[in-house]
């Protein structure tokens, strides 16, 4: 059904659900499907999610175009994790990938591989060699933007139309952006010259460089530009990073367009996590705080068949592009999974209620449940441990604030069972560390994510 056949269902009442999935391609075979993830993206700072300066007008075409969630979130603000419960539906204890570089296990049923049982041709390709261990399963291709992992991705995708020059359709193919991810050094620093900021005084903050990686109130060393200290000129250039990868998705789109298959391809837009931009004194950086910088994301889906322009304020989870994408194009997701098929809401039904958990890998494990606006966040308790402290927030679109836990006993002794249902799945002390060989922590270390 193209857009005309969706207005109609409207003008008239409405739609049987075999009349909306599966989404079909213009011949009526299966829809293409094109997944594209972002390292690093905050949703703040689209301007499909608000975001006053021009970092991304393609993706905002994108949601223009199609279903927007508003309130979208990672499970685990490091890329290794959240990628792995997104591309099997589960979270971080079943899987058991806890930290970057880390092997995702054969035995998970993976969304590549279900693509690739019902016989879509298939591919992907990756900016970040964090992933490079089993999370191409069931992908024909699956390689690095290039050999040495540090480029930009104008690169991926000129690998990707290449595979599409001669891909059988249906196809999957899953492009993973790099250029957002510090060092925000992937693209000139005049790409963000023009962009013009509010005054604000946390941006004139001089920080100083930090000697490591994991540092508060300083800027990580894997991040220091020269002398740059300001915090605004970082904001900058993270803005530019975005606005350099929003230009390479417009030439993937642009590819399709030229080829004619636009239209018959569903085309899924998220990110692994956000980023902190100094929210919490944290700076530039992801992974050990729960914080809604580091842990929303978009998620934007694009199909004429879709209703354009449509904005879902429904919880939504990494845990759910898995079962969302295989609902929408008519092939079964594994029964075990966490995430939730959003196909229903997509369509206008009612949100169910629910609980969104987040943990971090790295630090001091923390975990943070998330319903009705709510937010708890606190540190896995050992056993032999006296309660160790909550912090209880206010938690929408972005937009979070402390509140007095004792002023709101009872949201807070709700949530504190469910972090204590939730708890154990990210506990460190359940699953052993896997090993990093010595170029995998050397490239590991220069992208932040090592100290030592």
């Amino acid at each position: 059904m193209r857009v005309a056949g969706f207005l109609a269902c409207v003008l008239l009442g409405g739609c049987a659900d075999g009349d909306r999935v599966p989404l079909r391609g213009a011949n009526g075979g299966p829809a293409n499907v094109l997944l594209v993830t972002v390292d690093t993206l905050r949703a703040d700072h689209l301007g499909a999610y608000g975001y006053a300066l021009p970092t991304s007008p393609a993706m905002d075409a994108l949601a223009a175009e199609g279903v927007r969630f508003t309130e979208a979130y990672t499970p685990v603000p490091t890329t290794a994790p959240a990628l792995a419960s997104m591309l099997t539906g589960v979270y971080l204890d079943e899987h058991g990938v806890r930290e970057n570089s880390a092997e995702l296990p054969e035995r998970l049923a993976t969304l590549g591989e279900a693509f690739a049982a019902a016989g879509y041709d298939t591919a992907g390709f990756f900016g970040n060699g964090a992933i490079r261990y089993g999370f191409g399963q069931g992908l024909r291709v699956w390689e690095p933007f290039a050999p040495t992992f540090f480029f930009t991705d104008a690169a991926g995708v000129t690998r990707a139309i290449a595979w599409l020059e001669s891909a059988r359709s249906p196809w999957f193919l899953w492009i993973h952006f790099m250029d957002p991810h510090g060092p925000y050094s992937s693209s000139p620093s005049a790409r963000s010259a023009s962009f013009r900021y509010p005054r604000d005084p946390a941006l004139d903050v001089e920080l100083p460089a930090g000697r490591a990686n994991s540092v508060h109130r300083m800027i990580p060393q894997y991040q220091v530009l020269g002398p740059l200290r300001r915090v605004g000129d970082y904001v900058r250039r993270y803005d530019g990073e975005i606005a350099g990868t929003d230009e390479q998705i417009r030439r993937l789109r642009d590819a399709l367009e030229a080829r004619g298959t636009l239209d018959d391809t569903l085309i899924v837009l998220t990110a692994d996590h956000g980023e902190s931009l100094g929210e919490d004194g944290y700076y530039f950086q992801h992974g050990i705080v729960l914080n809604d910088a580091s842990l929303r994301v978009p998620l934007v889906l694009r199909h004429p068949a879709l209703p354009p322009g449509t904005r879902v304020e429904a919880p939504a989870s990494l845990l759910d592009v898995m079962p969302t994408v295989l609902s929408l194009v008519g092939l079964p997701a594994p029964a075990s999974g966490h995430g939730r098929d959003l196909t229903p809401v997509v369509f206008g039904a009612p949100a169910e209620p629910r609980t969104l958990v987040a943990y971090t890998v790295s630090g001091a494990t923390q975990v943070a449940v998330r319903r009705d606006g709510w937010k708890l966040v606190g540190r896995v308790r050992r056993d032999d441990e006296a309660p160790p402290p909550r912090r209880l927030l206010r938690a929408a679109a972005g937009r979070e604030e402390d509140v007095d836990p004792s002023a709101h006993a009872a949201v807070a002794a709700e949530l504190e069972r469910e972090l204590g249902v939730h708890a154990n799945r990210g506990n460190p002390f359940a699953l052993a560390k896997p090993s990093v060989d010595p170029e995998d922590r050397q490239r590991l270390r220069a992208l932040g994510y090592l100290d030592d």
